[in-house]
Parts: structure tokens; sequence; C-alpha cells
């Protein structure tokens, strides 16, 4: 049985999600592996990008938004074999890195950055 009260999906959303068209980097496995996104959508809480066709996003990831220079670890809520969406766990200001472990972020940034 279906329950018909059930809140659309965005209502559900713990905070508002704007669209946008941002430039982005899905990495994950520590950085061996990497790939170029679209995020679509954009909250203090999550995204959902546009990805490969039928590319399946692994759990965990970061994301990282090249404009606002910041990477978010997140993990991947659903996705539909052209869009993911993720639900972000931490996120971190790159210019302000403090974290050697996560150093590779800042390298994937930077190359991106340069092109």
């Amino acid at each position: 049985m279906v329950d018909d009260n059930t809140p659309p999906m965005a209502e559900r959303r713990p905070a508002q999600r704007s669209r946008v068209l941002l430039a982005g980097i899905l990495s994950y496995a520590d950085g061996a592996h990497s790939f170029r996104c679209s995020i679509r959508d954009l909250s203090a809480t999550g995204a959902r990008i546009s990805i490969p066709a039928n590319f399946i996003v692994p759990r965990p990831v970061y994301l990282i938004d090249v404009r606002g220079r910041k990477a978010h670890q997140a993990e991947r809520i659903w996705s539909d074999g052209k869009y993911a969406g993720l639900n972000f766990l931490n996120t971190v200001a790159l210019d302000k890195l403090d974290d050697p472990s996560l150093g590779y972020l800042k390298r994937l940034l930077d190359a991106a950055s340069v092109r």
C-alpha cells in the first residue's frame, strides 16, 4: 500500500537545494580514481551531480566544488544512471587544509584550476 501522506522528496530534505551549474570533481579510493562532473543542485547538506552514463558512484566519495574551493566528504544516496544524489558528511575548505592525508584533494583542485 502506498502512503499518500509522504511529502515529496524536495520537502523531506533538511536544507533547500539551489539549482546551479558548477564544475566538480568526484574522487574516491584516496584519490586513486577521480573524474570531472557537473554539480546541478547544491545545498549545505548535499548535491545532485551529473555523472557519465551508467557510472556507479561508490561510497564514500569526495566531491570537490572547484569554484568554491571546497571538498565535501559524501555518501551516495541515490543514482539513476545519469545523475546521483549525495549527502554531505563533512566539508573541508581546501585553501585551509591541514590534514596531510587529504592533500590529494588540493592537488586535484589545483590541476583543475590550471586548465
